[in-house]
């Protein structure tokens, strides 16, 4: 008799043999490891400045259009680079920009180049004994200022350069905020000093595999330096499935194992025989992703209602599909072995083997893998930072089937009479018999041949 239950009890497993290749997930990037982070512009080569000339603005660099760059000439640098002024037009200056993809909690070390002007409207005091600035990260909390002063100049128009000035910290938020300020006086006028070489190392902060994917982190979204409401860049990249470019970010994507669950049904074997379960289970695992649960969150769910961004945003799905593939070493990002998957339904025939007196049932641990990356916009200058969790491909599911000796209950359901036959089944034990045993003859030996449990 083979019967269903609701709940089974607690049992030991088996690894489906058929289910899975034992093949771990590769794994993340170590915490330990220190990488460049990215400073845009950091040479200040955009705008090309006349040699021996100077070109307004930094592109990267905020404000925009303020300041300028000092040609390669002018600027003296032994590599060659041009350089940004920190005093220009009768006023001191402050330049910000975002180290992009650097996470909350990561340590950076920011580098650098100085020097005093090669302004040739210097006067000999105001580069003799260097130029005074201030580094700074962009935070609400507390953090360090340090005030740098250059090498001086001997001779006005004459750079002197110092290699490799340093600021450590730790970013207080993802895709954190530096600034160079000018120190000196108001009378300095176009007088400042200049920085170029700006770069940047950082440890990343480890990845956080406790964020579930129903709980994604929110997206983030930027016009140059400043934030901007992430609806605004979705729906600039929804608008044609070129208008973005989706770039994943490998030190915080990965594959992992999600939660155990129970498919299909659960059985009990109240016979006295082994019995072969065969079933086909059908699996379904969705996709989650920051966007969506974005838009839920602001009272405006997308539509068709708990659908797949490839039905919500086709648009923006495709550009993620693209940058996956590229990420996957398929730099033309056309048909692949390893495709982003939304959804994935799997159709699965199963044949368990319950053994007599067991319950027994199936789960899955889903393959699943966890994308997060950016999308940026040139013409615009939009970036929007998103995560998103799928269905892992390169990665199988893992069946088990799990099995566990009868409770109480379910030996007494064993026992209990049949409502369209009479014959006894005495296997739940003797005190569940539904029949009593007759005593044995006097004075006959006999013996006891217990039934397998």
């Amino acid at each position: 008799m083979l019967m269903l239950r609701q709940l089974p009890c607690a049992a030991g497993s088996v690894l489906l043999a058929s289910a899975l290749a034992l093949t771990a997930p590769p794994p993340a990037a170590h915490a330990a490891d220190t990488v460049d982070a990215t400073v845009p512009n950091g040479t200040f080569a955009d705008p090309v400045a006349p040699d021996n000339g100077t070109q307004a603005g930094h592109a990267g660099w905020s404000p925009d259009g303020n300041g300028v760059v000092f040609g390669k000439g002018l600027a003296q640098h032994p590599r060659g680079y041009q350089a940004a002024s920190l005093n220009w037009n009768g006023a001191p200056l402050t330049l910000r920009t975002r180290l992009w993809g650097v996470k909350k909690g990561s340590t950076v070390t920011l580098t650098w180049d100085d020097s005093p002007s090669t302004y040739r409207g210097c006067r000999p005091e105001q580069v003799k004994d260097g130029q005074t600035y201030n580094v700074a990260l962009i935070t609400d909390g507390p953090a360090p200022d340090p005030q740098v002063t250059t090498k001086g100049s001997d001779t006005v128009g004459t750079a002197n350069w110092t290699a490799g000035r340093a600021f450590p910290f730790t970013a207080t938020e993802d895709n954190p905020m530096v600034s160079f300020e000018s120190a000196e006086p108001a009378g300095a006028m176009s007088c400042g000093p200049l920085i170029t070489n700006v770069a940047a190392r950082q440890t990343p902060a480890p990845v956080d595999k406790k964020v579930r994917k129903e709980q994604l982190p929110p997206p983030k979204a930027y016009r140059g330096n400043d934030p901007l409401e992430p609806g605004v860049a979705v729906d600039d990249c929804e608008g044609s499935p070129t208008t973005c470019t989706f770039t994943v970010d490998k030190g915080y994507s990965y594959q992992y194992y999600g939660q155990t669950r129970i498919v299909g049904e659960v059985y009990l074997n109240c016979t006295r025989n082994a019995i072969t379960d065969d079933r086909k289970l059908e699996v379904t695992e969705p996709p989650y992703d920051s966007l969506t649960q974005y838009y839920a969150l602001k009272g405006a769910p997308l539509l068709p209602s708990r659908s797949e961004l490839a039905k919500s945003r086709p648009n923006v799905a495709s550009q993620v599909e693209a940058g996956f593939s590229v990420a996957g070493g398929n730099a033309a990002a056309v048909s692949t072995s390893n495709p982003l998957t939304w959804s994935r339904t799997t159709s699965k025939p199963l044949n368990p083997v319950i053994q007599p007196g067991e319950v027994s049932w199936i789960e899955v641990q889903p393959a699943r893998e966890r994308v997060t990356g950016s999308f940026t916009n040139s013409r615009n200058n939009y970036r929007l930072d998103a995560a998103f969790d799928v269905p892992a491909t390169s990665l199988p599911d893992r069946y088990y089937q799990r099995t566990g000796p009868l409770t109480e209950v379910e030996l007494k359901r064993c026992g209990a009479d049949r409502p369209t036959a009479d014959t006894p089944d005495n296997t739940a034990g003797p005190d569940k018999r539904l029949t009593a045993l007759d005593a044995p003859p006097t004075g006959l030996a006999t013996r006891t041949v217990p039934l397998t449990p």
